[in-house]
């Protein structure tokens, strides 16, 4: 048994256990009167500037921005979309913002610290909705389930899109892609009878999907630990608990991947983690039995344990860091308001 699984299986603790909110969490804040459908997507531009963007109730895109302590308010984008987003940071202070259009293609907006660009379409026949990572300094790829199963993949190399090329596989839910902070992208999918396939893009091409086992449902979730190549892919589980699954940055081999191991919770759908400061990971979840938010942090070595911060949410939050040690939660509400709270 791995380092990193028996440190899972110590930290175990259902979402309950912990019933009050940590001092270190914020208070929740509205962001508006505007509503959304689905689950948002939040992403770093610089320092203390975060942007969002959900699904409108009239297949459009809605986008929104955190500047220090405040926000800007909700823009609707000119798109017609029939996904949720995938924002993505390019490392150099634009965030590309995509989701799958009603006729199958990618539609592309891109905020550049100020204002968003006209969204573009980049011709595709998408299945799923797409997940946006950074690659290297100004370049971000996004991955989708196609049609037959498989990925298609697009690069942007801060100027063009790449034609949408295909992976061959067996994919049941859209990808979770992530950048490991080593110039590559790990995207993660589940296939038949749950088990998880990882593949990393990296030097130009695909490694290889590996199977690291597990029986999960839904959607994915991946996150760097910005240490060494480091990913956690997490998944929702058959019991609603969360487990996850570590790379450890090493040769791209199926022993260079933990074992699942559970970090306990019982919750809505999967959770949303990011990194806040180098070898720790933040994450946040919407609980079944009370439809609060609750946070967990991973430290490199151990756990916090679920923490109920409150609040009250439907699907999967999004988390994103803020570039100061802290983190930004986007949760949206069963009226579908949204909200979001800063910590830990």
């Amino acid at each position: 048994m791995s380092r990193f699984l028996q440190l899972l299986m110590l930290c175990v603790a259902c979402l309950g256990m912990i019933p009050t909110a940590s001092a270190s969490w914020g208070a929740f804040v509205s962001t508006g009167a505007a509503t959304g459908i689905g689950n948002p997507s939040c992403a770093l531009v610089t320092t203390g500037h975060v942007v969002c963007a959900v699904r409108t109730g009239k297949a459009a895109l809605m986008v929104d921005e955190l500047n220090g302590s405040a926000w800007n308010g909700w823009k609707t984008l000119a798109m017609t979309i029939s996904s949720d987003p995938s924002c993505a940071s390019d490392g150099g202070g634009k965030v590309i913002c995509a989701a799958t259009a009603t006729t199958g293609n990618l539609q592309v907006s891109i905020f550049n610290g100020t204002t968003w660009s006209t969204p573009a379409t980049v011709t595709a026949s998408l299945f799923s909705g797409p997940s946006c990572a950074e690659y290297i300094l100004g370049e971000v790829l996004c991955a989708a389930r196609n049609s037959n199963g498989g990925i298609a993949w697009s690069l942007f190399n801060g100027a063009t899109w790449s034609a949408f090329a295909n992976l061959a596989t067996t994919a049941v839910s859209a990808p979770s892609c992530t950048s490991d902070d080593a110039s590559g992208v790990i995207c993660s999918i589940f296939t038949l009878k749950g088990s998880t396939l990882v593949n990393r893009f990296a030097g130009g091409g695909w490694k290889g999907f590996l199977n690291v086992g597990g029986i999960a449902g839904g959607e994915p979730d991946c996150a760097a630990l910005n240490s060494g190549g480091k990913v956690i892919c997490f998944a929702k589980a058959y019991n609603s608990g969360i487990y996850g699954t570590l790379f450890n940055g090493s040769t791209w081999a199926l022993t260079d991947w933990s074992a699942y191991g559970g970090i306990g919770g019982t919750v809505n759908d999967n959770a949303s983690c990011t990194s806040q400061v180098t070898g720790e990971v933040v994450c946040g979840v919407i609980a079944v039995t009370d439809a609060a938010f609750y946070g967990n942090v991973y430290n490199g070595i151990s756990w916090s344990g679920w923490v109920k911060v409150g609040g009250s949410g439907v699907g999967t939050p999004s988390c994103a860091p803020l570039g100061t040690g802290r983190v930004v939660c986007l949760v949206i509400s069963a009226t579908n308001k949204l909200s979001s709270v800063v910590g830990p």
